[in-house]
């Protein structure tokens, strides 16, 4: 059976090549379908100004037929009518900022249910817009105002507030709340303006004005007068004044506010008292803490102005938790006793001392105490036991006294000193025949109690003295 190098098989009939001849040619075919469909050109994040085109490429592989390209958006909105697949390929012809999001792209097997995906996601910077701008109001003195202001932008803007030009400054009185709102409590003539909202980032700003107008009305009572705080214990503080001068009869009720004078805390607390009295106990308030009080009236007109403002101290307190306590022996005979200075929450006043008691475990009930100033922060014990269980604790206090003491820490001092602690240097000068003096750098290195301590001595320095 003869083969031609040409890839055909010729077969002869009848015993001669020159009868007749069937023919058998090999074609190559397709070849075998690829088993796995691979995405070869997935989509890559990218950042598109608004109004620019964005394309997101996806192209993939394996099998025969070709995979089948989707796309959709990982939140499962649906894409936006003015996106288009051209091949499979996404584009977007005039970015917008609905546009922004993760996509994610699809290749699915013909007639199979395997598929891979890949996803990347589409940035859209924009400059801020004002979506909701605070709106112009009057209103009456001793009333609250509150202004809304919502924006939008890529990043997102971060939102200020100004009036007449000027930033407002949040207090007890004046808020900032997130996101975009400005509240005005207690409106006084001075707080009439313009006030604008101010979004902003990266690639621009954008504002928006209100107009605030506070409203005087007639027969309105005046102020009340004569406030006075006293403080009644390190949480309580009680608070007096007279009635106003003009209008007094008109009034149907008032409100004590009060806020701490200083620190970050800057939340105003208010409280409504009845017509019928002129006092009102505070209660809950942090010791060794200045704060500021005053008193508005009200009638079925409006509020009247503030009263004057009158800022008290609160009285101290003894210390509400230990300081945190640490020990070490440098010695058989001493122990090195360390604390951490209380936080202003904890001492509730000025610590002017610490008391540390200690014992030995052996007789618990025979007790030492020392005492240091308020601005230490630790104390060495000596002439103590060697090799002794000790036990010892300690105290901060106010001029109000001292608070709960830590608890029993345990404490074992060393039988004997541990060479290995540490090396010593010392210098001494030897003054040879009065006129040269030669000091002499001494290095003693500690090592095991067993053996002596090494002594290495380097001459450091030569001085003549004399002639």
């Amino acid at each position: 059976m003869p083969r031609w190098n040409d890839g055909t098989l010729r077969v002869g009939v009848g015993g001669s090549v020159d009868s007749c001849v069937c023919v058998v040619s090999v074609c190559p075919g397709p070849g075998p379908a690829q088993s796995e469909v691979v995405i070869v050109a997935p989509p890559q994040n990218a950042t598109v100004v608004q109004g620019r085109p964005a394309v997101m490429e996806c192209m993939a592989q394996g099998g025969h037929p070709k995979p089948l390209v989707s796309w959709s958006r990982q939140d499962g909105k649906p894409i936006a009518t003015d996106v288009v697949v051209l091949e499979t390929n996404l584009v977007i012809p005039n970015t917008r900022r609905y546009h922004a999001g993760v996509y994610v792209c699809r290749a699915n097997k013909p007639k199979t249910r395997e598929f891979v995906i890949a996803a990347a996601e589409l940035h859209v910077p924009a400059p801020p817009v004002i979506l909701q701008p605070p709106e112009t109001v009057s209103l009456s003195r001793g009333n609250t105002a509150r202004f809304v202001c919502n924006s939008s932008g890529e990043p997102p803007p971060a939102l200020h507030w100004l009036k007449n030009g000027k930033p407002v400054k949040s207090n007890g009185r004046v808020k900032t709340q997130s996101p975009g709102v400005l509240l005005i409590n207690q409106l006084g003539l001075d707080d009439a303006g313009y006030y604008q909202c101010i979004a902003d980032n990266a690639l621009g700003t954008a504002c928006a004005t209100a107009k605030l107008s506070v409203i005087v009305r007639e027969g309105l009572p005046s102020p009340p007068h004569q406030l006075s705080a006293t403080p009644q214990s390190s949480t309580t503080a009680l608070l007096t004044w007279e009635r106003p001068e003009y209008n007094s009869d008109q009034i149907i009720g008032f409100s004590v506010h009060y806020q701490p004078t200083s620190g970050s805390d800057h939340m105003e607390y208010q409280f409504a008292v009845n017509n019928d009295t002129t006092e009102y106990h505070v209660k809950e308030l942090l010791p060794h803490t200045a704060y500021t009080f005053y008193v508005v009236a009200y009638s079925p007109m409006g509020a009247s102005r503030p009263s004057r403002p009158v800022t008290v101290e609160m009285l101290e307190d003894v210390p509400s938790a230990p300081p945190q306590l640490s020990l070490l022996s440098t010695s058989p005979t001493d122990i090195r006793v360390m604390w951490l200075p209380l936080s202003s929450q904890h001492s509730r006043g000025a610590v002017t001392r610490y008391r540390i008691d200690y014992s030995t475990l052996e007789q618990v009930n025979n007790v030492f105490s020392v005492e240091v100033g308020g601005n230490e922060t630790q104390l060495t014990l000596r002439e103590l036991q060697p090799n002794q269980a000790y036990r010892l604790r300690v105290a901060a206090g106010t001029g109000a006294g001292f608070g709960v003491p830590s608890e029993w820490n345990q404490h074992h001092t060393p039988a004997h000193f541990n060479h290995s602690m540490g090396e010593t240097s010392l210098s001494v000068c030897l003054c040879v025949c009065v006129c040269v003096c030669v000091c002499v750098s001494l290095s003693l290195t500690h090592t095991h109690p067993s053996t002596s301590a090494s002594i290495s001595t380097t001459i450091s320095d030569l001085t003549r003295y004399g002639p």
